[in-house]
């Protein structure tokens, strides 16, 4: 299972499998669009290094903060705009995956997906994106390849595969937000654009296995301020789970609702009983159970 960790005020905080808190890593501030600082975090099965990306470099640290490698992407030019850079690791913790968005940042060269050595910080592939994103994510394969969407704003969103030995792969839907991998990793969801639907698709072609309207959730077509939020997730390889997002006009409110998705029919099972500070606050781990934020802000795993 995966690293669970959150930046907030007082550094990066690494967990275990039960939610109990390992340690704390010292980074400095969130990067604003104003100010820079830390940006993508990456934390290995270990528990014991943290990488992260700043609004110039990438980093290896100690626990005490203390810097092991560092690699330099460049400052940001006079005409930068809204540039976040993503940090991942591969599963087996090897690499270090790195989406830098040097357009918008404006470093004067193309935006770059990078793989780097996780002990050494040295560059293992390097590829140049036809994207001018504002940030990317990302999400590990088991072998060794990574999936990438580049957010362009109003430009649309693209999506990209590739492993540290291949080309990246463009899905060239350049109107989709990649939200996940099935834990089999037969499929991957995606969230339209326009977050009128939902598709799960089989991995790696892409292809169509099924899509998802507001309909089939029990709401009509030509209701108002009625969304399918960016935050679906694989709950298991037999559940996604998908947020309706709505505004009730009267009240002057937002709500919104999570629902259980047959993974391999489409068929809308239900809704999933559960509170949240947020539309994107569940977070799926792919075996069955989810993570949510309590109002104190303590973590809790369901």
């Amino acid at each position: 299972m995966r690293v669970l960790s959150r930046k907030n005020d007082h550094g990066v905080e690494v967990y275990d499998a039960e939610l109990n808190l390992v340690r704390t890593f010292p980074v400095p501030p969130r990067s604003t669009f104003k100010e820079p600082g830390s940006e993508g975090h990456a934390v290995p099965v270990s528990r014991d290094r943290l990488f992260y990306a700043t609004d110039t470099a990438v980093l290896k640290v100690d626990p005490a903060g203390r810097e092991e490698w560092r690699f330099e992407l460049g400052a940001r030019g006079p005409k930068c705009g809204v540039s976040y850079t993503d940090v991942a690791l591969s599963h087996d913790d090897s690499l270090v995956w790195v989406y830098a968005p040097n357009a918008m940042a404006d470093r004067g060269r193309d935006d770059e997906w990078i793989a780097l050595d996780a002990a050494t910080g040295a560059v293992r592939t390097r590829h140049e994106l036809p994207t001018v994103g504002h940030g990317g994510d990302q999400f590990a394969l088991r072998d060794g390849r990574m999936l990438l969407e580049v957010g362009e704003g109003q430009d649309g969103i693209q999506i990209y595969l590739a492993g540290p030995d291949s080309r990246p792969h463009d899905y060239g839907w350049g109107d989709r937000s990649l939200h996940g991998v099935s834990p089999d990793e037969t499929r991957f969801v995606t969230v339209g654009q326009d977050s009128d639907d939902l598709i799960v698709h089989e991995f790696p072609s892409g292809d169509t296995l099924f899509k998802v309207t507001l309909p089939d959730f029990g709401f009509g077509e030509d209701e108002d301020d009625l969304f399918l939020e960016w935050s679906p997730g694989f709950l298991d390889d037999d559940t996604v789970i998908a947020v309706v997002f709505g505004v009730d006009e009267a009240e002057d409110t937002d709500w919104w609702r999570h629902f259980r998705i047959d993974a391999r029919t489409g068929e809308v099972l239900g809704e999933l009983e559960v509170t949240t500070i947020n539309q994107y606050d569940l977070d799926t781990l792919g075996d069955g159970t989810y993570v949510i934020t309590d109002t104190d802000g303590t973590l809790r795993r369901m």
